[in-house]
C-alpha cells in the first residue's frame, strides 16, 4: 500500500495530467471555433459567388433570347431586301431592254447604218478622247490636240469633266 504522501504525489501528478489534456483540449476547441467561423465565412462568400452567378446567368440568357430576336428580325429583312433587289433587277433589265430599242428606233430614223458605240458607262469615243487628253502631259501638246478637235468633241470632253 502507498502511504499517504504517496498518494497525494499520484493525485497532485494526476491532476497536473488532467490541467495540461483540459488546457490542450481548449486549445483545440479554440482552433476548432476558429475554422469553424472561417468556414462560415466562406460558405456565405460562396452563396454570395453563386446568386450573382445566377443573376449572370439569368442576364446571358435574356441577352441570347435578345439576340436570336434581333437575328430572326435581320434575317426576315434580308429576305424582305432579297426580293426586293430582284424585282428591281428585273426591272432594269426591262428598262435596259427598252432603252435600247429605243435608241435602236433613233438610229434607224436617222437613216445611219453604223451603230453608235454607246455602254452603260457612256460613250467609247468620248472615253477614248478624254483618255487621250488626259494623257498629254506637256501644254503646249495638249493645247495642239485641243485645237485639232471638232467643237463636238470638245463638247464631249467637257461634259464628260462635268459628268465626274
Amino acid at each position: 500500500m502507498l502511504t499517504t504522501d504517496e498518494q497525494l504525489d499520484q493525485a497532485l501528478a494526476r491532476v497536473r495530467q488532467l490541467e495540461t489534456d483540459a488546457q490542450a483540449s481548449a486549445s483545440l476547441l479554440t482552433e476548432a471555433t476558429a475554422n469553424n467561423e472561417r468556414l462560415i465565412t466562406q460558405v456565405t462568400e460562396l452563396t454570395a459567388d453563386r446568386e450573382r452567378l445566377v443573376a449572370d446567368l439569368a442576364t446571358a440568357r435574356a441577352s441570347i433570347d435578345s439576340l436570336t430576336q434581333s437575328q430572326t428580325e435581320a434575317n426576315t429583312r434580308i429576305t424582305e431586301l432579297t426580293a426586293r433587289n430582284q424585282t428591281l433587277e428585273a426591272a432594269e433589265q426591262d428598262l435596259e431592254q427598252r432603252a435600247s430599242k429605243r435608241a435602236a428606233e433613233i438610229v434607224a430614223s436617222t437613216g445611219t447604218t453604223a451603230p453608235v458605240p454607246v455602254t452603260a458607262k457612256g460613250d467609247k469615243q468620248t472615253e477614248d478622247l478624254v483618255a487621250r487628253f488626259k494623257a498629254i502631259s506637256d501644254p503646249k501638246a495638249q493645247t495642239t490636240f485641243w485645237r485639232s478637235l471638232t467643237a463636238e468633241q470638245q463638247a464631249l470632253i467637257l461634259s464628260s469633266a462635268i459628268a465626274k
